[in-house]
């Protein structure tokens, strides 16, 4: 499974969108079960999260998913569903030097964009 799955699934299983920009408890409960289920089962970093946050449009930085990752058991005392919910995924953990190749070589494709616009401006 990959992370865009898993939120989906929890989206649809729960009709909360776990990108919305929103204080609400059911929010922060599932996007704080879609959080642990990215670090603890996919075994993917703290920047890598918040960079998959982003990419659905949700602005957040590596501390406020750290802060919810750590919360995540105190979320699944209030709210079931969040380990009925939990144990319907099955995971293959991501390696991690494939991550970080692949996020070095995103970083230096942004940085040509960057330099090849600044050649194209000139």
């Amino acid at each position: 499974m990959t992370a865009q799955e898993i939120s989906d699934r929890i989206v649809k299983k729960t009709k909360i969108n776990v990108f919305e920009n929103s204080r609400r408890k059911e929010v922060i409960h599932y996007r704080s079960l879609l959080i642990y289920l990215l670090r603890d089962k996919m075994n993917l970093r703290w920047t890598s999260i918040a960079l998959f946050f982003k990419a659905n449009a949700k602005d957040i930085t590596h501390a406020t998913i750290m802060h919810s990752h750590h919360y995540y058991p105190v979320y699944k005392d209030e709210n079931k569903n969040l380990d009925v919910l939990e144990k319907q995924f099955n995971f293959k953990p991501v390696d991690l030097d494939t991550l970080d190749k692949i996020h070095y070589l995103e970083n230096k494709v942004e940085n040509l964009k960057r330099k090849l616009n600044k050649y194209e401006v000139n």
